[in-house]
């Protein structure tokens, strides 16, 4: 009985890790959910409380346990791979909050019983540049790391920078330098290329006026407290306007639709703080008829680049998304 409860407390133990490992708690978090967890036990079951004390959640052990779960995991890829007849990898290059370079790898494969595996393989920091030639050197070490056969590669997708795409100094141009004669084929991701369509809109000028409408609010500590305190008051459905990022594909679509769905909240606000110049777009009947189509068509390219986005997919699926879209997209004209 006692080898079976330390079982079970230790499986708690990874649980717990488990958890806060998938939702990016701190590591220290384990003793406070262990607190919760034994004043819970007294309320419901205080004849239980010994077991609970025997599961062990300090910072020292869930930080092992989250490194025995990666163990494990990237030990069973390895295995998944090991029985990979062909591989593709999509790559991606882009910048953290910590102006950090990462690279992802993400690896789909099918063995000899036409079973398909579809995991991110790896990420890779880039300290200094981000050169063709850092990038080969990171992707060599990741494939070495999961122990991926060059020869059972057929595709690499990227996203088509330069730094990848280059033929001499790029990583496309260093690969076949390297493994000349290869049978892989390079492709563009299908995903960015919707993402650069967006280039193709000429939203620039409501772009920039609802970019600078949501810096004036969130930018100023004071405007920022009394604005969300005025959404508390009225009361709204959401609580806040949103940042645009430029690098994050969906940003665009969901600061619009955000700024939409408050703007008669907005220009009350700031006619009541007797600043009506700051959103007086708000109230120009053009300007919102713009607005509110880039709105619609940024939510529809959104729904569509989650759609393709999901797993498991083949280009056939990719495929109807887009063809569906494009169908949309003449109805939207008509």
């Amino acid at each position: 009985m006692v080898n079976t409860i330390q079982e079970a407390a230790t499986h708690a133990s990874y649980i717990v890790a488990y958890n806060i490992a998938k939702n990016n708690k701190a590591l220290s978090d384990g003793e406070f959910v262990k607190q919760c967890m034994l004043q819970v036990c007294d309320v419901l079951c205080p004849d239980k409380k010994n077991n609970f004390q025997t599961v062990s959640l300090s910072r020292k052990t869930v930080t092992s346990r989250i490194e025995a779960i990666d163990k494990n995991l990237t030990s069973h890829l390895e295995s998944k791979i090991g029985q990979f007849k062909f591989c593709s990898i999509a790559m991606d290059e882009s910048t953290n909050i910590n102006d950090t370079a990462q690279l992802v790898l993400f690896i789909r494969g099918v063995d000899e019983n036409f079973e398909i595996t579809e995991e991110l393989a790896c990420m890779r920091s880039l300290k200094g540049t981000t050169k063709g030639s850092d990038i080969f050197r990171e992707f060599q070490e990741g494939l070495l790391t999961l122990k991926v056969p060059i020869t059972n590669i057929c595709n690499i997708t990227t996203d088509g920078a330069p730094n990848m795409t280059g033929k001499k100094s790029g990583f496309l141009g260093l690969f076949n330098q390297n493994y000349p004669g290869n049978n892989v084929v390079f492709l563009h991701c299908v995903i960015h290329q919707d993402a650069l369509c967006k280039s193709a809109l000429n939203m620039k000028p409501v772009l920039d006026a609802v970019v600078k409408l949501v810096n004036t609010i969130r930018s100023r500590e004071l405007t920022h407290r009394q604005f969300r305190d005025f959404l508390h008051s009225v009361p709204s459905e959401y609580s806040d306007v949103l940042y645009y990022t430029k690098i994050r594909w969906l940003s665009a679509g969901c600061v619009f639709e955000r700024v939409w769905q408050l703007k008669d909240d907005i220009v009350s606000f700031f006619h009541e703080k007797q600043c009506s110049v700051e959103c007086e777009m708000l109230e120009d009947t053009e300007w919102l008829s713009d607005f509110a189509f880039f709105t619609d068509l940024l939510c529809h390219m959104n729904n569509l680049n989650i759609k393709m986005q999901l797993k498991n997919q083949f280009i056939h699926d990719i495929w109807a998304h887009l063809k569906a879209f494009k169908l949309k997209l003449n109805l939207f004209a008509g």
